[in-house]
This record gives structure tokens, C-alpha cells and sequence, in this order.
């Protein structure tokens, strides 16, 4: 009887030590390696876990807004090799009326919003975004943005109190997570953060159309509040990479002009990079959407590693290697469309071919940067499994 010769798994392709038995690499040496885009045993399963059903089975627990921390962080220590610093746990839903933003952001807000009413932010279990319901008013915004250039002196107490807050989130969370991988989220470059204060992309457009130069100094100066950031951590401070988030797409191409960014983004992030790259630190860039027109751009800033290569939009893990072979990629996984509403043998299949045509320096993970509520249980286990070679 003829024997059947069954196709070889990605794995079976790896290879293997002088006494012939295959490499087995802990958490933190896969991820260190695949940074370095060396040979690993296996590709570092990396992303956040948003998902009610995928923390339960995995802990075994009912997941509460009371235990919300400590299970998510569980389940992630339990499963992912590595994720980074900013998390979301569950949260009562609900609409916060406030005067000032979320402390994610930096910048102080306009004031003298209509009726005292200030921002709305609408909280979710997983998630919050906020609406600034006022028009555009290119004197308010100007005002503003003149008020934080001329209040910003350079470091002082509060960026000193701030940093030393993220740094200390940082060891605790990578305590807690034991030997999963942090990678650490202490600074932008300044664009998400000037639209985002301003009140959003649309009002942020007008303005910089309104006033060029102005838009332009307000721009230096966030950065110059980020470079700070990183010119003053402490010597001890060495994550394996941090995480530089700045959206700049969506699905079609960029949300600005290439000239733009070309003009008022890029400079800033290479200096970014260099930044960090004096202390040994690798980078991450991310940003959703279709990156294409603007990528020698990127990698031309010295960037070390691409996230989440948003499928959706274009992007392509295959693509990506075959035109930048130096470059991490970091996502692929299709969250929008395949782990959503795809079979568990599809995901197991797009596994498999982004790890086979990334070949190295490949992060695997959804190109939404988590496994959300929408991900059915079986799809999310399909592609932890196929990674990690074990049924969870």
C-alpha cells in the first residue's frame, strides 16, 4: 500500500538544532529575534484582547467590569507573546460630560465651550471616543493654539510627573504580564494629538488651511514635547520597542497630502526614531489604513517594525517583504472582514500563508490591532492555535 505523503506544516520547515530537535525560544528571545528579523522557532503571537468570550475561556472566569484588569491581563500573559502598554478593560457604558479630554492627551483644551456643556465622550464597554459638538471658529482655534505655543517652556514639573505616571504603568503592567513581551507607548510625534485637540480632523483641516504658519509652530511644539518626553527617560529604561502611534490613513491613502507630511510629519519622525534609537530602543510605527504612497517615507525615517497592516485597506504582509526585506510587520490578520465573518479554516489558512511569505520578522496578529467583541471565540482560538502549535 502506497503511503500518503501529507503537506508539510509551516512549522515542520523550521529549523532545528545540531542534535536535531526543533528550537524552543521563551517569549522574550522570539520576540527580541524577530526584531532583529533572525530565524525563531516561531513567529511571536502579538495584540490586545478585547473580547468578553476569548477572556473567559481562556481564564476560566467570569469576566467583570470589577475584575476587568486583572483578567484581561491574564488571559494575555496566558496566550500572547507580546502586546503593548495601552489597554482597555471593561467599562460601565455610559456618556461622560467634561470639560477636558482623557489624559491620553497632552495638550490643554479650549475653553469657553457653548453652554458649559464641553466635550461629550461616549464610553462603551471597550471603547470611548469623544464629540466636540461646537463649529469651526478659525479665531477660537487660532486663540487656542497661540495659548498653548506661548505656555510651553519646555519641561517642567507636570511633563516630569507625567512621565515618571507612564513609566511606572509600564513596569507594573509588564509585572503582571510576567513573561509576555511589553513594548512600551511613551510618545507621538504630534499630529494625532494637534487634531485630536482641536476637536477633530475635520476642524484640524480647516485650520491648517486657514493658517499655515501657525498650524506649523503648534505642530513643533507637540513634538517638542514628545522629544522631551524621550530625552529625560531614565538610563534604566529599556523596553524591547515602543510603540509610536500616529493614524495618518484610511482606506484609500493618506488622510493628508503626501506634500504635508512630507513637509510638516516626516522630519519630526525621523527625529523621533533617532531619539530613541540613541538609547537602544526600537520602534514601531502604526497607523491604520493604505500606506502605500507614503512608505519609502517611512522606512526612510528609520522606523524598525510596521503595525497593523490593515488588509482591508490594501496592505499586504507579502508585498511588504518582498519590497522592504529589513522591515518588523506587526498584524495582517484581517479583523474587519476574516476573523469577523470567516470560517476557522480561513483563518488558519491566511496564518499560514503570512507566515510563510513573511518568512521572518513577522508578529502575527489582527490588522486591528485586537481581538474585538466582534470575533467570534472559534476564529480567535483558530489563529492562536495555528501560531502556538497546541490546542488552547
Amino acid at each position: 500500500m502506497r503511503k500518503v505523503l501529507r503537506p508539510q506544516k509551516w512549522w515542520q520547515l523550521l529549523p532545528k538544532t545540531r542534535k536535531g530537535k526543533k528550537m524552543i525560544m521563551d517569549r522574550r528571545e522570539r520576540v527580541r529575534k524577530t526584531l532583529n528579523c533572525e530565524t525563531t522557532d516561531r513567529p511571536p503571537l502579538g495584540d490586545n484582547l478585547r473580547n468578553d468570550a476569548v477572556i473567559e475561556y481562556v481564564t476560566g472566569e467570569k469576566l467583570t467590569i470589577e475584575r476587568g484588569r486583572e483578567l484581561c491581563i491574564k488571559a494575555m500573559s496566558k496566550i500572547l507573546d507580546v502586546t503593548k502598554q495601552f489597554m482597555r478593560f471593561p467599562q460601565e457604558k455610559k456618556v461622560i460630560v467634561t470639560q477636558n479630554l482623557p489624559s491620553v492627551y497632552f495638550s490643554p483644551v479650549p475653553g469657553g465651550l457653548p453652554d458649559e456643556e464641553g466635550y461629550k465622550i461616549y464610553q462603551d464597554r471597550w471603547t470611548w471616543w469623544y464629540v466636540d459638538e461646537r463649529e469651526y471658529n478659525r479665531n477660537h482655534v487660532a486663540d487656542f493654539v497661540k495659548n498653548v505655543i506661548k505656555s510651553y517652556s519646555g519641561w517642567d514639573k507636570r511633563n516630569e510627573e507625567n512621565l515618571i505616571a507612564k513609566i511606572k504603568d509600564f513596569n507594573q503592567k509588564q509585572r503582571e504580564l510576567g513573561d509576555t513581551v511589553l513594548f512600551a507607548n511613551i510618545s507621538g510625534v504630534g499630529l494625532g494629538q494637534a487634531y485630536e485637540t482641536i476637536g477633530g480632523i475635520d476642524k484640524f483641516s480647516f485650520f491648517m488651511c486657514d493658517e499655515p504658519k501657525l498650524t506649523s509652530e503648534y505642530l513643533e511644539v507637540l513634538f517638542q514635547q514628545n522629544i522631551d518626553r524621550i530625552k529625560h527617560l531614565p538610563p534604566n529604561f529599556r523596553p524591547e520597542a515602543v510603540f509610536v502611534a500616529e493614524d495618518i490613513a484610511f482606506k484609500t491613502g493618506t488622510i493628508f497630502h503626501p506634500n504635508f507630511l512630507r513637509r510638516e510629519f516626516f522630519p519630526r519622525l525621523e527625529s523621533i526614531v533617532e531619539a530613541y534609537h540613541e538609547r537602544g530602543i526600537k520602534v514601531i510605527f502604526h497607523s491604520d489604513g493604505n500606506l502605500w504612497e507614503i512608505m519609502d517615507d517611512l522606512v526612510d525615517c528609520g522606523i524598525d517594525a510596521l503595525n497593523p497592516i490593515e488588509t482591508a485597506a490594501g496592505m499586504d504582509v507579502g508585498k511588504l517583504r518582498k519590497k522592504y526585506p529589513k522591515l518588523v510587520l506587526w498584524g495582517g490578520i484581517d479583523g474587519s472582514r476574516l476573523l469577523s465573518k470567516g470560517m476557522p479554516m480561513e483563518v488558519r489558512k491566511v496564518v499560514r500563508e503570512n507566515i510563510k511569505v513573511a518568512k521572518y520578522g513577522y508578529i502575527v496578529g489582527s490588522s486591528t490591532e485586537e481581538i474585538h467583541n466582534n470575533i467570534p471565540l472559534e476564529n480567535a482560538l483558530a489563529m492562536f492555535e495555528e501560531v502556538l502549535q497546541y490546542k488552547i
